[in-house]
């Protein structure tokens, strides 16, 4: 077990029982045989690799948080524009010692931008800033949507547009001068100085003058005519109150640019199987680029999550996605509403009180009416009742719920309602007029599959598979290569085959709530939005796990015609690799006892017992289909290979000993780069860890130096070796007696090796698992594309995957070795050398063990001396290779042919290809 202690068999690390994770029958036993078409299933069968035991994952929990993302969502930052607008111009006002902030009107902008206009008066740029960005992303919103908004917010959008042509005439205020009113703006961090979007990458130093080519309907280039002022003061502050509804709009215009993305990622993976079958490769090679794929998804849901989260912070009473689309489809209705109250209630209700009342009475439309959560044969009855409408107003609300039924049954229809709605004039999926999440792809379609599913997955008890009936929701068996959108040629796959399957894995299987699998919510945010669903599936759908979901179809849809293909590629190359690690252990078996160690032993069975994630129990298609196989895959990499896998490969020292002898040799020009492409990779992958190497890469004279940093990070230890190594003749090469040196190191060791942070030598590892942007580089966008983009979240967010998309795919070549796999013949390397320089020949009959009963394997750290000495040494203080006669033996005899035997069995350590290799 790893550190946590030793482990009582059939306990979790909360020293709870552990539940059986197999579907039970009625009688609560577990199931024997497979019911097809029953809520049972066979019985979850674990491998051996974990013996149904979960193992301990607490010396993988990170130590710290993962760094938040560090800017802010287009919510506070429209919103802050514009108040900083109003104060500042409020500040500049001719009558600003007349008027109270808090009774700043629409028609007083108009007024004061005319007066400095008059006046000369020198415009401060930060402001002319927030101007720009406030007015292009209410313009988004409401030209995009529905045409130009209420009349309230497109007259502040004309005075705002009217405002910035005037004031972009006038002189640019220096930046030294403090304006009057500036100072006390700033102190609150909302001022114009705070405004920089450093976390943005804003473009510093350049002309404002390169900004020009402007949407000429937004900022136009001709004279702007001055509004017609309304004669009823219109209060600033009422209006930014009521912009839930651009907030909303603005909400899923994001969503959009998202699922854009995910769009764009699957169909270059579409294009990517075309050209692999074309040029004849191995199939395996398309794993870099699901992995790819699933970064930029995941990425994408994490966004989602903050999205939502400061949606809700700003807009906390729109709790719901049908309170969210009340908002924006529904402005008639809720003026119905307000009318049947003010005639028919003893208080009028007020636009919020509608528009949620709407938004829960479409929650209940949207829901199935066996649904024990609906609440629709209430909801009227309670709404009249807390508004006092009498029995003639609670008639009419009544019907506008019934029309809201039939609105969303023509909205997003089931199969079983088709038919029905056909009849109607009713058209569907054309609430949401965006590319990506409407139409075709429309996305509330999934929220009310979600919100079905949810119900029926409540009714379930734990420990039970659901089965929904076949055929319900669209032509049974689902057939791949006939989907042509989303909703209705998806819903059957989507509800029969996959959902029940996602469901059980994360209420009651691997990824249940008794098991905190580490980095889990920063690698696969997808699996942490299901967690979420199976934990309340009653609840009403957030949108998070709608748009992860959504983002899966989407993949789906995106591959139809090879998805089929493609599950079988994914589920080979996953079982290969745990096949290589059972290889790697059986070749290792009994051969010098190296791999008894418990270390080794309880970080094996953490790796394994990821293998259930592609547990037969679930229905392939919920297993390999694009993004949930690049989640597998993203998963087993990050946390398995590299996170575990670097503590395995390392576990005795044996990765430091072959790359700091491999790289000594290549700078005392014995080997050169490329004699050894397997050491090649490895050593391209390890550079840039300052812990293993102990700094930077060595030069010739601070090989052992560097070595003993990088074993222990010992200046004491590493000060000693070199003073031995200084008085190293060439006749002690290999007789010199260690062993007053070794045992005092045997003695004050608790371990043969440091632990590798990933973080150090992966920079898509520092990007995914720690959340760590902040040193990302914008080297895909122009001049003119970083202005524009600067302060907008999809520009954040496009800067933030290009960058970590190129280190992915720099690094990949790392990833797809197997490193626990090819730790185990790197440590039959270093055995072997100890055995040709007759190092074990020293060791015989002393009593290492009795030096320190806790220190496993001190004959390693024996080895580990003896290299530094003697090779190391020899290499640090050779002047001319001809001195090196006995390394150059070694090499030409003994590493050279290992290397290119080990390179002709590569299949037992490369788990996927990379497209350019030449594996045997």
């Amino acid at each position: 077990m790893p550190r946590g202690g030793k482990k009582k068999k059939g306990r979790n690390r909360n020293n709870t029982k552990r539940r059986d994770l197999r579907p039970t029958n009625n009688d609560g036993q577990p199931t024997k045989n497979s019911v097809k078409g029953s809520t049972a299933k066979a019985p979850f069968n674990h491998n051996g690799a974990t013996d149904g035991i979960t193992p301990n994952f607490d010396a993988f929990q990170q130590s710290g948080k993962a760094l938040p993302n560090s800017y802010r969502t287009v919510y506070s930052r429209y919103k802050a524009a514009t108040k900083r607008v109003f104060e500042y111009m409020q500040a500049n006002s001719p009558e600003k010692n007349h008027i109270p902030r808090e009774q700043i009107f629409v028609s007083s902008l108009v007024t004061t931008a005319d007066w400095m206009v008059e006046s000369r008066i020198p415009v401060d740029p930060d402001i002319l800033k927030d101007l720009k960005f406030a007015i292009r992303a209410r313009s988004k919103a409401a030209w995009l949507v529905y045409g130009g908004g209420d009349s309230g917010h497109k007259y502040l959008l004309d005075v705002l547009i009217y405002c910035w042509k005037n004031l972009d005439s006038l002189p640019r205020a220096e930046k030294d001068i403090i304006r009057e009113g500036k100072e006390e703006l700033d102190t609150n961090g909302e001022g114009p100085s705070s405004n920089r979007f450093e976390a943005l990458l804003e473009v510093t130093g350049e002309d404002e003058g390169d900004d020009d080519d402007m949407d000429e309907e937004i900022f136009p280039s001709d004279d702007v005519p001055r509004p017609t002022l309304h004669a009823e003061a219109v209060p600033l502050q009422d209006l930014l109150d009521s912009d839930e509804r651009n907030d909303a709009i603005m909400f899923l215009l994001a969503l959009d640019d998202l699922m854009r993305c995910v769009v764009e990622k699957y169909r270059a993976v579409s294009r990517y199987v075309d050209y692999i079958v074309q040029e004849g490769m191995c199939g395996s090679v398309i794993v870099p680029s699901l992995m790819g794929a699933a970064i930029a998804t995941n990425m994408a849901i994490h966004q989602v999550r903050r999205l939502e989260i400061e949606f809700e912070l700003h807009n906390p009473h729109i709790s719901t996605p049908y309170r969210l689309l009340s908002t924006i489809i529904l402005p008639e209705r809720v003026k119905q509403v307000i009318q049947i109250t003010r005639e028919h209630g003893q208080k009028v209700c007020s636009v919020r009180d509608a528009n949620l009342f709407l938004g829960d009475c479409l929650e209940c439309s949207f829901r199935s009416p066996a649904d024990p959560e609906n609440r629709g044969s209430v909801i009227v009855s309670d709404f009249c009742s807390r508004f006092g409408v009498d029995g003639k107003g609670s008639e009419d609300i009544d019907k506008i719920l019934f029309e809201l039924q039939w609105l969303v049954k023509g909205e997003v229809p089931l199969r079983s309602e088709l038919a029905i709605m056909e009849k109607t004039n009713i058209t569907s999926h054309g609430w949401i007029a965006m590319s990506y999440i409407g139409g075709d792809r429309a996305i509330h379609h999934t929220i009310r599959l979600l919100q079905w599913f949810g119900s029926s997955a409540n009714k379930i008890e734990k420990g039970r598979l659901l089965k929904l009936g076949a055929g319900f929701f669209g032509s049974s068996p689902w057939q791949p290569g006939r989907s042509q959108k989303i909703h209705t040629d998806l819903d059957e796959l989507l509800m029969v085959e996959i959902l029940p399957s996602l469901f059980y894995l994360c209420r009651d299987g691997e990824l249940n709530s008794d098991t905190r699998l580490p980095q889990q919510n920063e690698i696969a945010p997808f699996w942490s939005c299901l967690r979420r669903f199976a934990r309340s599936p009653e609840k009403p759908v957030r949108w998070s796990t709608v748009f992860a979901v959504h983002a899966m179809l989407t993949s789906i849809l995106e591959t139809d015609k090879i998805t089929a293909a493609i599950a079988v590629v994914c589920e080979k190359t996953f079982n290969s690799y745990f096949e290589q690690l059972d290889m790697a252990c059986e070749y290792k078996k009994g051969v010098d006892g190296v791999f008894d160690s418990t270390h080794f032993q309880s970080h094996l069975r953490v790796v394994q017992y990821l293998k259930e994630l592609g547990h037969p129990f679930y229905e392939p298609r919920a297993r390999w289909n694009p993004l949930c196989a690049g989640t597998n895959f993203l998963y087993l990499t990050y946390f398995g290979n590299i996170t575990v896998g670097t503590a395995l490969i390392d576990d005795r020292s044996q990765l430091k000993i072959v790359l700091h002898l491999y790289h000594a040799l290549i700078v005392n020009d014995i080997l050169k780069s490329g004699d050894i492409p397997l050491l090649d990779w490895l050593l391209d992958g390890f550079e840039n860890s300052r812990t293993f190497w102990g700094g930077p890469l060595p030069r010739k004279g601070k090989f052992v130096e560097q070595f003993w940093l990088g074993m222990r990070g010992s200046f004491r230890v590493a000060e000693k070796v070199m003073a031995d190594v200084s008085r190293l003749d060439d006749t002690q090469l290999s007789n010199k007696n260690h062993l007053e040196m070794i045992e005092m190191l045997c003695r004050n060791e608790a371990s043969v090796t440091t632990r590798l942070d990933p973080a150090e030598f992966s920079t898509s590892f520092r990007r995914i698992c720690n959340r760590d942007y902040h040193d990302v580089v914008d080297n895909c966008h122009s001049k003119k594309m970083k202005q524009q983009g600067s302060g907008q979240d999809g520009y954040a967010f496009a800067v933030q995957l290009n960058d970590t998309s190129q280190a992915f795919v720099k690094e990949h070549g790392l990833f797809a070795f197997n490193l626990p796999a090819l730790g185990v013949y790197l440590d039959e390397f270093v055995c072997g050398m100890s055995r040709f320089f007759k190092w074990d020949q020293l060791f015989n009959g002393t009593s290492l063990h009795d030096q320190n009963p806790r220190l496993q394997h001190p004959e390693r750290i024996a080895e580990a001396y003896v290299f530094a000495h003697d090779i190391l040494g020899a290499l640090d203080q050779a002047k001319d290779p001809s001195e090196l006669g006995r390394i150059k033996d070694f090499v030409t005899l003994f590493m050279c042919p290992f290397f290119e035997k080990l390179s002709n069995h590569a299949r037992g350590f490369i788990w996927f290809q990379i497209a350019g290799w030449d594996i045997p």
